[in-house]
């Protein structure tokens, strides 16, 4: 059985301790921070709770009557969550961290048939998700699409294991796709989704992870995963949107208006520079993988996806890199946080985010409006960064799918990865070190020049 209480943190400048929930079960313990900060003398250890004084002012003590009911009505949840996870049988599989997750993502107190997406599949659906933290944001928008398909059919919200038969998943991944099979059993209209055959194929894959899991713990009949037997979602292969070095030149000395929009831009060039290192690994890069001393750097990590480890140098640009990342480091005390933060992370995005798809989300949300004021194509994303980096690389300077393959840190199923081709690594940061010399060079080239003025 997981237990449950309340820690301060360290002192803040200001001399107060923030207040964390502390998750412990089995070998393994997680703390989150609540947002919310005391004084010592303001902290009751034993009754888990904030003091209230006689001399407090009316809005000092409504702020702790408001933040003590938080706590009481969380750690309610926090019990409950537990106990709803042990009825299902996997709190014993899970890990603290997992169980933190439950317990700030998904709310126990709505009864079966009533309230928003409700119903004890849509309960089960929610404990499979923490199981798969890095996946959860899928499972969200999974479960969303899901909802508003079980509405459409029936006008309700609530959604049963009793509904979940062949015809009603056959119905949910046609109405997903765009047409063909019909599945409504009422009057109402079912207006029929359009979505990408990448989104298509998330949907369908998550309902089936939970559905397998169900037949598994014999909630629901094997037969329901006929369903799937002839499904085919397709996958539509699209030239990726990249940015010409003038473009990327132009992008890096914009003067945006907000600090979000230059922390995206600056992000943006840091992956460029890195190989194109994707987000995921961004957040989490530690500190000891960084090594930048004047005009020379290098960043030896492992990527998150593929485990692979990919290295980094930056001969005589290191300097030039860092002045652009500098206001979000963790060791800085002059980022744009204004302090310094204890972490392992290169970066401070952790103690300002409390979970990666947060962070990733306001990253996406930023990234649109920069696309909009420069100009760029609908395709524009974070991801065009390695996009343009391997095309680069392998237009301008002629190198082979092996020589991209290593800088992007491919799986094992890629011909260089697989050894059976020597990749002479001096040619490959003679590239990129190239490369980064335009992108930082006081003055454009003419052909760069060129390609502004068409």
């Amino acid at each position: 059985m997981a237990t449950f209480n309340y820690q301060l943190g360290r002192k803040k400048d200001n001399g107060t301790y923030p207040v964390y929930l502390k998750v412990r079960h089995g070998k393994s313990n997680t703390m989150r921070s609540l947002d919310m900060s005391v004084t010592k003398a303001e902290w009751n250890e034993k009754g888990q709770r904030i003091s209230i004084r006689r001399t407090d002012t009316y809005d000092v003590r409504a702020e702790k009557e408001r933040n003590n009911e938080f706590l009481a009505q969380l750690m309610i949840r926090a019990k409950e969550v537990e106990a709803l996870l042990q009825k299902r049988g996997v709190l014993g599989e899970m890990t603290a961290k997992g169980v933190m997750d439950a317990i700030l993502n998904y709310s126990p107190h709505s009864k079966q048939n009533e309230g928003v997406g409700n119903g004890d599949f849509v309960e089960y659906w929610n404990t499979i998700a923490v199981q798969t933290p890095k996946s959860q944001e899928k499972y969200i928008y999974a479960l969303k699409s899901l909802v508003s398909y079980q509405i459409a059919c029936s006008g309700k919200d609530t959604i049963l294991f009793r509904d979940i038969t062949v015809d009603w998943v056959k119905g949910y991944l046609s109405y997903i796709q765009g047409g063909g099979y019909q599945y409504v059993r009422g009057s109402n209209p079912l207006n029929l989704q359009s979505l990408s055959a990448w989104t298509v194929n998330t949907y369908a894959s998550c309902l089936k992870k939970v559905i397998n899991c169900a037949v598994d713990a014999d909630r629901l009949s094997e037969r329901v995963l006929r369903a799937f037997k002839k499904f085919r979602a397709g996958v539509v292969h699209t030239q990726p949107y990249t940015l010409s070095m003038a473009e990327l030149r132009a992008f890096l000395n914009y003067p945006f208006p907000t600090m979000r929009q230059r922390m995206v831009r600056d992000l943006f060039i840091f992956s460029f520079c890195c190989m194109g290192m994707n987000l995921t690994d961004i957040y989490q890069l530690q500190k000891k993988a960084v090594k930048m001393k004047g005009d020379t750097g290098e960043v030896k990590y492992i990527r998150d996806k593929t485990g692979k480890e990919i290295i980094v140098m930056m001969n005589a640009h290191a300097s030039q890199l860092h002045d652009v990342i500098a206001p979000y480091l963790t060791t800085s005390r002059a980022n744009v946080w204004s302090k310094a933060v204890s972490s392992s992370r290169y970066f401070a995005f952790d103690a300002i985010y409390n979970r990666y798809h947060t962070f990733a989300g306001n990253i996406q949300k930023i990234v649109r409006q920069v696309r909009t004021i420069m100009g760029f194509d609908d395709e524009f994303c974070f991801y065009t960064a390695r996009h343009t980096w391997s095309t680069l690389m392998s237009s301008e300077y002629q190198l082979g799918q092996e020589y991209v393959d290593t800088g992007l840190g491919h799986s094992s199923k890629s011909v260089a990865a697989n050894h059976y081709i020597a990749i002479d690594y001096d040619k490959l940061y003679e590239a990129h070190t190239d490369i980064l010399q335009r992108l930082f060079e006081d003055e454009m080239s003419t052909t760069d020049l060129m390609e502004i003025e068409e």
